[in-house]
């Protein structure tokens, strides 16, 4: 039996000493040729940067999959304090997959393709990818780990704050609620999407939600109570409205991505194409200056 467990403790040195030498590796392969890891070849499924252990090597290391992870996590650690943001990819991957309930790591993981990648981008398609990368890492952590509010918090905060997807993460939200050990927080958070999208309805019933909970919780009762009148007090004026507008889709713009355009709104039309406001009206003209659509009418 010990000889077992000292033949598996070598392999499971062996095989992370094997990821770890292939990060060096990797990040000369980028600097060098650039070129293949454009977001448009086909061919990035097959590259380093996004295949973790093959399943015979998680399979060789048996018990000793989370020490692999602990050992590849502080690598980590070091290639971030290094600056080498790619090479953190192929280890990242590594290490949510010798160890799947490692929330830390998935948290990192999809942080980092969703900001700190999707902001070094350089073009709109290389941007939309690691944003939609870094979606897709945080919903297969919820996938694995159904059961931890954090992860469900992770990916409603991206959809949210990121990617501006305001009706999917005030779902999101609201699913994060409904697991035990959640903080109050949490429930604020089940109105704060449909504040951005002026949707009267979901602010109500969103409000209505966080006030049923933590009932004994002076400082959230207090928030949600602030927030109840303000809303009774501001819904009808048309200067309110105009900031949100003005302030989500500055927020939009500067992430890459398209106006919302307020549909249902009763004060402004929306311009497509800056996303800026004007009064209401079936001729209603864009009157931004900088917009490529000044003066040009709204309803096309």
């Amino acid at each position: 039996m010990g000889s077992r467990r000292v033949r598996n403790f070598w392999v499971t040195v062996f095989c992370a000493g094997v990821l770890l030498i292939s990060v060096p590796l990797q990040e000369r392969i980028h600097k060098a040729r650039p070129e293949l890891f454009d977001p448009s070849r086909k061919q990035r499924s097959t590259s380093l940067i996004s295949v973790g252990p093959t399943p015979a090597v998680i399979a060789a290391l048996g018990g000793f999959r989370s020490v692999a992870a602990d050992l590849l996590w502080l690598k980590v650690d070091s290639v971030w304090e290094g600056g080498a943001w790619w090479a953190m990819l192929p280890l990242l991957n590594s290490v949510v997959q010798l160890d799947p309930h490692f929330e830390l790591a998935w948290k990192v993981y999809g942080w980092h393709c969703a900001y700190n990648l999707n902001a070094e981008s350089k073009t709109a398609i290389d941007r939309n990818y690691w944003l939609q990368k870094g979606i897709e890492i945080l919903e297969n952590a919820v996938e694995v780990n159904p059961d931890s509010w954090e992860m469900r918090w992770e990916l409603a905060w991206t959809l949210y704050d990121r990617a501006h997807e305001l009706r999917r993460a005030g779902e999101m939200f609201y699913q994060t609620s409904q697991l035990p050990g959640v903080p109050a927080y949490v429930f604020r958070f089940c109105y704060r999407p449909y504040e951005k999208l002026l949707d009267r309805e979901g602010i109500t019933r969103g409000l209505a939600y966080a006030k049923q909970h933590y009932l004994d919780d002076e400082k959230h009762q207090f928030l949600v109570n602030r927030d109840t009148n303000f809303w009774r007090t501001h819904w009808d004026d048309p200067y309110t409205h105009r900031r949100i507008i003005v302030k989500e889709n500055t927020d939009r713009y500067q992430r890459g991505l398209k106006p919302y355009l307020y549909p249902n709104d009763p004060f402004w039309d929306v311009c497509p194409v800056c996303g800026m406001p004007v009064a209401k009206s079936e001729d209603a003209v864009c009157e931004n200056l900088a917009c490529p659509n000044y003066k040009h009418p709204i309803h096309r």
